[in-house]
């Protein structure tokens, strides 16, 4: 890795801090916003690839404005170019290594020009033989371009496990979330004599909402009502198996939701669901759930998985361990034993806020840059 020159030598603590990302993201923007508000910080510039994708849309997405932050929308080569040269002592944070054609020119300009460079990713998907051809691709970029990173933010424990694994420094390797704030009412709504259960999201095999719910319908001595948000390929299939085993008055389906929208409707539930079975980088619907004092179910191979901890704000189930997600399930709908709805709230808002995330990635440039401690993951000093 390259000698890293410590920032205070040159800003004092006067930081200008500029992300790349493939889109203006609502997983972003409450923790940009809440960094843009931070005493020590004199900019925060996102560069953005395209305002948003079709996926995104879909699933009731809108671009967010982000206040107190300034936007570069499809930047050329010439432009690209501009900004690591009027911006040279900020610290770059670059979305994934060479994600596309934008991301692909500013890596190659932050090395040309010797700019202070983060990269912020998930794990890649290893499975199959593409599995096996990412993993080259990474290897190739390792060679390329790790000794010109100064550190990642590596989203979950598999992130982590994933760049320490390519040989990434593991003292530059730091654990990552996707730090959001909601809006929470002042009042829940009242207690209900059934366990209410929400999902929202895609209705398709990797995020196991199928699969759950085959799970759910095995437990026929409990009071409970599960709300399902969203579509997607197996919507028709889940509908029919969920008539066909009489659960119509238990588990309700509803079309993808305006976020906006969908976060109001967290009050009304006690737990929140995301029961992945494939490469789940985050979850950011649980991070939601939880500021709201809700409580979580989901599997281990979501990266929010890292966060929830027994018998306090959830549970976490594997999928290759037979028995497993029933238990949960039990669990869940027995409902002894965690913390309160006031309680998670509170921890919520400490370990994995926009506010927190901001903290976090603060204390994290004093790390890097200026020769601090590396700073505990939010989400288990609590």
């Amino acid at each position: 890795m390259r000698y890293i020159r410590s920032w205070k030598q040159k800003t004092g603590n006067r930081m200008v801090l500029i992300f790349w990302q493939g889109i203006i993201s609502l997983h972003q923007k409450t923790f940009l916003e809440a960094l843009a508000k931070e005493p020590s910080v004199t900019k925060v510039l996102m560069v953005v690839e395209q305002d948003i994708t079709p996926y995104r849309k879909n699933m009731g997405w809108e671009v967010p404005a982000i206040e107190g932050v300034e936007i570069i929308r499809s930047p050329s080569k010439e432009e690209i170019t501009g900004i690591f040269s009027k911006y040279k002592d900020a610290a770059h944070v670059l979305g994934g290594v060479r994600v596309g054609k934008m991301m692909t020119m500013a890596y190659d300009e932050c090395v040309r020009q010797k700019g202070k460079m983060g990269s912020l990713s998930e794990s890649y998907n290893k499975a199959g033989v593409k599995g096996k051809l990412r993993h080259l691709k990474y290897f190739f970029h390792k060679m390329r371009y790790y000794k010109h990173i100064d550190f990642f933010l590596a989203v979950g424990k598999e992130g982590v496990k994933t760049y320490t694994g390519l040989g990434f420094n593991p003292k530059r390797v730091f654990p990552w979330a996707y730090f959001v704030s909601v809006k929470v009412p002042a009042i829940k709504a009242a207690p209900a004599d059934e366990k209410r259960l929400i999902y929202a999201g895609r209705i398709e095999e990797g995020k196991g909402i199928s699969r759950f719910v085959a799970e759910l319908a095995t437990v026929t001595d409990r009071k409970y009502r599960m709300d399902i948000y969203g579509g997607g390929p197996e919507e028709e299939s889940l509908k029919k198996f969920v008539a066909d085993k009489g659960l119509t008055e238990k588990i309700h389906f509803f079309p993808f939701l305006k976020y906006d929208e969908l976060v109001t409707k967290y009050v009304n539930y006690d737990w929140v669901v995301l029961p992945s079975t494939k490469k789940d980088g985050w979850g950011v619907i649980v991070s939601e759930g939880l500021l709201n004092g809700l409580k979580a179910i989901c599997s281990n191979i979501c990266g929010v998985s890292w966060a929830i901890k027994s018998n306090f704000n959830g549970v976490v189930f594997s999928w290759t361990e037979q028995g497993s997600c029933h238990n949960a399930i039990e669990t869940a709908l027995d409902d002894k034993g965690f913390a309160g709805s006031e309680t998670i709230k509170s921890w919520a808002q400490r370990s994995i806020s926009g506010e927190a995330g901001a903290k976090y990635y603060l204390q994290i440039i004093e790390s890097v840059y200026n020769g601090k401690e590396m700073p505990a993951v939010p989400w288990e000093r609590g």
